[in-house]
């Protein structure tokens, strides 16, 4: 019963993580570093709940040292490349140890396509702002807009997933609680 309710406070801080990437607050710079450590801080606090081994905590600590660099001195444009390639590898580690919950509970949930279609979108979309430097303003908007976009729908996605997942586990403690 404990692990089940350290399986759901781990999904609840991952919500509230994936929740505040929706977000998008680059209008406001120093409103975007305090949302981007929020951020951060509920990954962490998520992964305070797992009791297996990740590499997740390792590039929790390399975005930190990322914002801290942009805060000082660092081009938007290549903190926006490397935030985002490093929030993806963050999302992968934890689509495994989300692999692991259903694999505990054997459940038929899709993480794994889920996943694998959330790192083929941000890959696509962090090697288009790849190219911001080096084109006009109407295309460079263009794709920070588009890429927005996508990563939006993905980590809404992904919101519905770990909805679904902890509807699962509750459903699974009733069951035990009941019988």
């Amino acid at each position: 019963m404990a692990e089940k309710h350290r399986q759901l406070k781990l999904l609840k801080w991952l919500t509230i993580a994936l929740f505040l990437k929706l977000v998008f607050l680059f209008v406001y710079p120093y409103v975007f570093y305090v949302q981007q450590l929020l951020i951060y801080l509920a990954f962490m606090k998520s992964l305070s709940y797992f009791k297996g081994k990740s590499l997740a905590k390792h590039f929790i600590f390399i975005g930190l040292i990322l914002l801290i660099a942009n805060i000082v001195s660092f081009p938007m444009t290549w903190y926006l490349v490397l935030s985002v390639s490093v929030d993806l590898l963050i999302i992968l580690e934890f689509g495994k140890i989300l692999v692991e919950i259903e694999k505990q509970y054997n459940m038929l949930d899709s993480t794994a396509k889920i996943i694998k279609q959330y790192m083929r979108i941000v890959l696509c979309v962090t090697a288009s702002w790849t190219f911001l430097m080096n084109i006009k303003y109407f295309e460079m908007v263009s794709l920070l807009i588009i890429g927005v976009v996508l990563i939006v729908i993905v980590n809404l996605r992904l919101l519905f997933l770990l909805y679904s997942l902890r509807k699962s586990i509750k459903s699974t403690m009733r069951v035990v609680m009941y019988s």
